[in-house]
């Protein structure tokens, strides 16, 4: 095994740098045999810079899912998109979704530990909770890598997810969509503009899903409702405000937790075993009865609902602009669900109220130039419960109050140095205040304990651009990432260490962005040398009396990118990413003195590959379009300890849409998702009954008929 991945290792790298190579060259040999008349690649502009910029202009490896592929993927959840993004994993766990970016992300879902990849929504950070809302009538989606700690600052030492929504216009233009599948589900969006005056428009977007659970119980069963209004006034040619409010509501059953890595026959250890031939079976009657211990899994009662609103005022003045971002997040979350035969129920209450306030100059010749100032509160409570069902309920966590005070001031500029070379500095000075009480885990004797400290960082950022020909760029940067301290739920001086110190990240990263064949290939690379110290890691154990958060001393993180684009026709596209990117521990020696030096971190893959093919092909006036994604991972383990039952093993999944799109502008067609029906593991913990794991799995295969009208 090792000599295999030495050898993957040596071929994609040298591969990769061939490619590198390849893309710093002059380009005009390469388009003297481009194909006349084919079409060319469509640009893509992303706004994870904080400014327009153009995808091939932007020195970061972004993924960007543009509104038709959302579409025609199917996108209706975060989940999704891990089939269009290399190196990333979206695992949705509950009302909670855990994010992971080349093998950084944090996979507790209590108060004390907040996400290490930053989730972004119109501009503004949202908590975890607020992403297994539906996703509707977006615009597009990025995925950022790497440290985002000059633009970003706290909770993105992993990197970003941006969401962009569709935002009103003066038209009255809308769009509508129906879906059917197996389960029952039935899925319906529908959104449009409303000019009311020359100056003022608005955008009413609803979305409601609804199936049958895909688990036997009838667990993880959506009855969703969301609903989105916006509103645009712009008075004149140097003044626009943008606002807006969101409304989700879930009324359906949480996923129940299944059992992993027991061979229900010999009753002995297998990795890949489930109780059941059907993975999402979570029921325990029948020759495995007498697993059910403590009750019989049911489709329980969900709690979900949240509110968030924010806006983006701008104004141009004097060759500056002026934003200002202010949002505000309510929610509340009490889903009932169960970890194999043990009912639990996971309480989040949030309150979080945020401002950014930044001057830009994108005019800017010579230098361009952004500066901010950042505001941010948070408080939120919740406990999470064992044995909800029983007389004798345990609090594995229970936080009274935790608030958060981050204020920040940020700035970035490039210089062009001339017309082909630029540089690039930034940085940012954050203060967070951390105040927080509650009670120690009821195996611990449920003392009382407090918690208040304040964490500064400057992170800081250098970088170069080059224009190697008029569609090549080289860039290198060096930047630096923090994730502010926590705490652990115990008291000081039990014998266990309530503090956490903060995780610091300094990332250095070459890469290269080019078209070639007169914009008919896209051919992008990126490698990367991640230096992580003190990352805080954590994982979950059911039987523990204490799951703690500790700071792993060293954790590196090498490897590379490689993303492709191909116009084969004019209705022809082939997408290709390749990412090696091995996280392991340097040096990873708890307190205790458990010793995990050597292993992999929770949900890092060494190598994924995503594999995209769309073709369509000309009947009558409209045309048929037929659509593959594949996604290949190498195996990993859901915890740093890599307990049994938390291994999942390498895996391919497939997703597959025919599409008629009639030039009416409306589209009808057929689409399946995890073709192979694969059990995939979403999140897992260790121990359970029997154990020796509980997992959340990803959806098996589903299927369904989608109809879309823009008009």
């Amino acid at each position: 095994m090792g000599t295999k991945s030495l050898a993957v290792e040596r071929i994609g790298f040298a591969g990769a740098l061939a490619l590198l190579s390849l893309a710093t060259q002059p380009l005009m040999a390469a388009e003297d045999q481009s194909v006349p008349g084919a079409d060319k690649l469509e640009e893509v502009v992303v706004t994870s810079q904080k400014e327009l910029t153009n995808l091939q202009k932007t020195p970061a490896a972004v993924t960007a899912v543009t509104a038709e592929e959302l579409t025609s993927a199917g996108v209706t959840n975060l989940t999704n998109i891990q089939m269009l993004a290399p190196a990333v994993r979206f695992d949705i766990e509950g009302n909670n979704t855990q994010v992971f970016i080349r093998g950084v992300g944090a996979n507790l879902d209590f108060q004390n530990e907040e996400p290490s990849v930053g989730f972004i929504f119109a501009g503004a950070y949202m908590p975890r909770e607020a992403t297994t809302a539906a996703f509707f009538d977006l615009a597009q989606v990025e995925v950022l890598p790497g440290p985002q700690g000059t633009l970003y600052g706290r909770s993105a030492i992993g990197g970003t997810v941006t969401v962009t929504p569709v935002w009103p216009a003066h038209n009255s233009d809308g769009t509508a969509l129906l879906e059917v599948g197996n389960y029952a589900m039935v899925h319906g969006t529908y959104a449009q503009n409303i000019p009311l005056t020359s100056t003022l428009a608005l955008r009413p977007a609803v979305d409601y899903i609804s199936n049958n659970g895909v688990e036997n119980s009838g667990a993880d069963a959506k009855r969703d409702f969301s609903a989105r209004l916006s509103a645009l006034y712009d008075p004149n040619d140097s003044t626009s405000m943008l606002l807006w409010g969101q409304f989700a509501e879930k009324k359906g059953h949480p996923f129940n937790l299944v059992n992993k890595g027991l061979d229900p026959i010999t009753r002995t250890y297998s990795e890949g075993a489930f109780l059941r031939s059907n993975p999402w079976d979570d029921t325990r009657t029948g020759p495995i009865a007498d697993t059910a211990l403590f009750g019989e899994p049911v489709a329980d009662h969900q709690s979900y609902r949240m509110f968030m609103t924010g806006g983006r005022i701008e104004t141009h003045i004097a060759g500056i602009t002026i934003t200002d971002i202010p949002s505000y997040v309510y929610l509340d979350s009490a889903p009932n669900y169960w970890l194999g035969t043990i009912r639990s129920q996971l309480n989040a209450h949030i309150n979080q109220v945020a401002n950014e306030l930044r001057f830009s100059n994108p005019g800017g010749s010579r230098v361009k130039w952004l500066a901010g100032l950042y505001l941010y509160r948070i408080l939120n409570d919740g406990v999470f419960y064992l044995f909800t069902n029983q007389p004798f309920v345990l609090r594995q966590s229970n936080i009274t109050s935790n608030e958060i005070k981050n204020i920040a001031g940020f700035g970035q500029a490039t210089f062009s140095a001339t017309d082909r070379l630029r540089f690039i500095v930034g940085g940012r000075y954050g203060t967070d205040k951390r105040d927080a009480a509650g009670l120690a885990p009821d195996a611990l004797g449920a003392l009382p304990w407090t918690f208040s400290d304040r964490f500064s960082h400057f992170d800081w950022k250098v970088g170069t651009e080059y224009d190697a020909s008029a569609s090549a760029m080289l860039y290198a940067t060096i930047q630096t990432g923090n994730k502010p301290g926590s705490y652990n739920e115990v008291p000081p001086n039990i014998g266990y260490t309530q503090l956490v110190k903060p995780s610091n990240l300094t990332a250095y990263t070459i890469g290269a962005k080019s078209r070639l064949l007169d914009d008919r290939l896209q051919l992008n690379a990126e490698f990367f040398y991640y230096d992580y110290r003190d990352l805080a890691v954590q994982a979950y154990d059911i039987s523990a009396p204490f799951n703690g958060v500790f700071n792993a001393q060293k954790i590196r993180i090498d490897g590379g990118q490689i993303d492709t684009l191909y116009r084969v026709n004019a209705e022809g596209r082939l997408d290709l990413s390749l990412a090696y990117t091995p996280a392991r521990n340097t040096k990873f020696v708890t307190p205790a003195g458990q010793d995990f030096s050597g292993l992999s971190p929770p949900y890092a893959a060494d190598q994924t590959v995503i594999f995209g093919y769309s073709q369509g092909v000309r009947v009558g006036t409209g045309i048929v379009r037929g659509r593959l994604d594949t996604r290949w991972e190498s195996g990993w383990f859901a915890d740093y300890v890599h307990n049994r039952g938390t291994y999942q093993a390498s895996n391919t999944k497939v997703d597959a849409s025919l599409t008629y799109e009639a030039t009416s502008h409306w589209t009808i067609g057929a689409w399946c998702k995890n073709l192979g029906n694969k059990a995939v593991i979403a999140a897992t913990a260790a121990a359970g009954i029997p154990g020796p794991a509980t997992a959340y799995l990803e959806e098996p295969r589903t299927y369904g008929i989608r109809i879309t009208a823009a008009f």
